[in-house]
């Protein structure tokens, strides 16, 4: 028998892990390395790399106990490699990956000495089925430090044993919250649920982790275990130790997520019906099912998006150098303007807004106050978090603060004209070489620029509402744009935690372009007849977030108004455009949610009335030809026509340019306007149903409906040749 070397010598090592010689006290430490990559992910070819330290380890008599920790900088383990996942082609190779998985995880709970995971940074998926399996945890004080299960979100549940560990650990509530959200757990709260051991300070984690794990080998308790009160220990009691609490737990769980999901997605469901269970068996079953759904293919396809232009450049600025960005300039500070404020001084930039009266400018630092206090009460930072992010704001009537911004946003109406005197201003105010991007939803940037004397310093920067929350950020770059514009810009987007998609100039650009002829489908079957809440019905049935009508009232049906005519302008001659209600809205004061009137009322009394649903305004009806007299609704077909128009729309923007690939196309649709996520975006849609189902469906619309059902001529050849956009 081996006795275990001297302290810091590597007894065993592999491509991926290095084990390192146990201390006085007899610990030993893991070390995983993955090679060539940023973050460590758990593989099938790691697999008998741990059998081969598991072999060294029952070499080494020295050897008590053993603390697994990462030997990156940026995380733990990052989760499972989703490449693996892509090589399966049945179920039961499924099954057979679950169940190789879950016998990884046994060997190391089933060690004859105790291991304690050291955790910094990111510990996901796989990466925290490996700690659970671990017979302790201690975790970094750190803003990096996550702990979550987040499989859902490809469409899958938990495949390594996490559905029956996690919830023996931290109750069946909370293991259900994370595995049903994805949610990421930060150290704190990690300790509160009895996820982890102890949080400390990323100095003392190797320190505290060894310490752990010597005590548990001389027989010790360690950590402190969760405070809870008398009433959680009883609800624990009633609701969690026995099979009739459980069962309720279980049944009130299925019914918020079916309100939630409207049985769009089957993982969630499949998560609640392994936990019930509580077998490894019923979970690899479940696991092998779920990754051969279309509904997690579509799920990954929008993660290997999401992954794809984080790495992707815009044409033209590989290699080149972003500016620093330490303030901003903020024109305009209503809705869109205050949450681009509240988010660049979220992320550490300072912000100058600057609007006609100081009773905007106040409204808007309310509107942060709002957004960090909700943040503060899920306790992502305390008050003191709060009051430096608002220090981060100001605001006036002039120009004052203006001259040292390296880069301006502007949120002002949607008026060509009004734009470019900001931009002729901004030139004379700013410093020499500052930016100026315009959150324009329709206007070309290239007419914004056309008066500017630096047309290379304009870009486009096109936020979605409410900013705080959605995800996106579309760059627009016209012929003209500096390559370090462009980097500076996309950088700062970044900065802000946005995905960033690049396209070039045009009307609409590509979001907007693809979302009109959803918007104006929904105005045509209004015309036609079909309820307000029908056509939205239709939409969520497909599996849209929000209809249309609902979006029009959140958006506000003025700003939809003012799109609607630039869109008509530009591509009047090839779109079909239905006769305009909007008009007649604005006339009448009916903006939407923000005016409290719209197409749906907003009065809580008669939401309270609906069962918590916005009842419609009768009174819409009275500006439509059929009045209240609505049609039986059809909502598959209904469905169908508002998303062949938005994906043939998608296709033609690639067609022409706009889009510079597929990928950002379908991260763009997804994240910027709704685009059902388990669909994996418009071009992953024409790949799974085909090109040429597609074309056949929208020639029937258009011998019923007319040629905005036209197919564009890319996916007409991709029906005759068999062509994919993905491979």
């Amino acid at each position: 028998m081996a006795d275990g070397g001297t302290p810091g010598q590597i007894l065993a090592t592999t491509p991926s892990l290095r084990l390192e010689a146990p201390d006085s006290d007899g610990v030993a430490t893991l070390w995983i390395d993955c090679p060539g990559k940023k973050v460590n992910t758990l593989s099938v070819a790691l697999l008998p790399e741990f059998e081969t330290i598991f072999a060294a380890l029952q070499a080494q008599r020295s050897v008590r106990a053993i603390v697994v920790a990462s030997a990156k900088e940026s995380g733990f383990i990052a989760g499972a490699d989703i490449d693996d996942l892509g090589a399966v082609k049945s179920a039961s190779d499924g099954v057979r990956l679950s169940a190789q998985g879950q016998a990884a995880m046994a060997r190391i709970e089933n060690l004859s000495i105790p291991a304690v995971a050291a955790i910094h940074g990111e510990c996901l998926g796989g990466g925290l089925e490996l700690a659970l399996a671990c017979r302790a945890r201690v975790v970094s004080l750190h803003p990096k430090t996550k702990l979550a299960l987040p499989e859902v979100m490809l469409g899958l549940l938990p495949g390594a044993g996490g559905t029956v560990r996690l919830p023996k650990l931290v109750g069946l509530a909370d293991a259900l919250d994370m595995m049903l959200t994805g949610k990421n757990i930060r150290a704190e709260k990690a300790v509160r649920m009895g996820l982890a051991n102890a949080a400390v300070p990323p100095g003392q984690l190797l320190t505290v982790a060894r310490r752990y794990a010597r005590d548990l080998a001389d027989g010790k308790p360690v950590g402190d275990k969760p405070k809870q009160t008398i009433q959680a220990e009883v609800q624990k009691l009633l609701l969690e130790q026995n099979v009739v609490g459980r069962k309720l737990v279980l049944h009130e769980a299925r019914k918020k997520v079916m309100a939630q999901t409207k049985g769009l997605y089957p993982a969630p469901l499949d998560i609640l019906d392994v936990v019930g269970k509580g077998t490894y068996e019923a979970e690899a079953q479940a696991f092998g099912k779920l990754l051969l759904t279309p509904e997690s293919r579509g799920l990954r396809h929008l993660f290997h998006a999401i992954t794809h232009c984080k790495k992707d450049e815009a044409a033209g600025i590989a290699g080149v150098v972003a500016r620093p960005v330490a303030r901003v300039g903020m024109l305009g500070a209503g809705l869109m303007g205050a949450g681009i404020a509240t988010v660049l001084a979220n992320n550490e930039m300072a912000v100058r807004l600057k609007d006609r009266d100081y009773e905007a400018i106040g409204r808007s630092i309310e509107y942060a106050r709002k957004v960090y206090g909700k943040a503060r009460k899920r306790k992502v930072y305390g008050e003191a978090g709060v009051q430096e992010r608002l220090a981060r704001i100001s605001g006036g009537t002039d120009w004052a603060g203006f001259g040292r911004c390296e880069v301006v946003i502007e949120a002002v109406f949607e008026d060509l004209d009004l734009k470019q005197r900001m931009v002729a201003e901004i030139e004379r105010v700013t410093k020499t070489d500052g930016i100026f991007a315009s959150n324009t939803s329709s206007l070309p940037i290239a007419e914004i620029a056309a008066k500017a004397a630096h047309p290379e310093r304009v870009i486009g920067m096109h936020f979605f509402s409410p900013v705080e929350k959605m995800p996106l950020v579309e760059i627009i770059v016209t012929p003209q744009t500096a390559p370090e514009v462009i980097a500076t810009t996309v950088a700062v987007a970044r900065k802000m935690g946005k995905h960033v998609i690049v396209v070039n100039d045009c009307a609409g650009f590509y979001t907007t372009r693809a979302l009109v002829p959803y918007m104006t489908e929904a105005t045509f079957l209004l015309w036609e007849g079909y309820a307000v809440e029908d056509i939205d019905a239709a939409a969520a049935r497909i599996g849209f977030p929000v209809g249309p009508i609902t979006l029009m009232d959140e958006v506000g049906i003025d700003v939809g108004l003012k799109v609607m005519k630039v869109m008509k302008h530009y591509y009047g001659e090839r779109l079909e455009f239905p006769p305009d209600v909007s008009a007649k809205f604005v006339e009448e004061g009916r903006l939407g949610r923000k005016a409290n009137k719209g197409f749906y009322v907003y009065d809580p009394a008669a939401t309270a009335k609906k069962g918590g649903k916005k009842p419609v305004d009768p009174a819409v009806y009275a500006a439509l030809p059929r009045g209240t007299k609505t049609r039986a609704p059809d909502l598959d077909q209904m469905g169908e026509r508002m998303v062949l128009g938005l994906v043939n729309e998608a296709v033609r923007c690639l067609e022409d340019g706009t889009l510079r690939d597929a990928w950002a196309g379908d991260l763009g649709a997804v994240m910027g306007i709704g685009f059902p996520p388990f669909e994996g975006g418009p071009f992953q849609y024409v790949d799974r149903y085909s090109a040429r189902v597609v074309v056949d469906k929208l020639r029937n619309f258009q011998s019923k409906f007319g040629r905005r059902f036209d197919p564009t001529p890319r996916l007409v050849q991709m029906a005759q040749t068999g062509a994919t956009f993905f491979g």
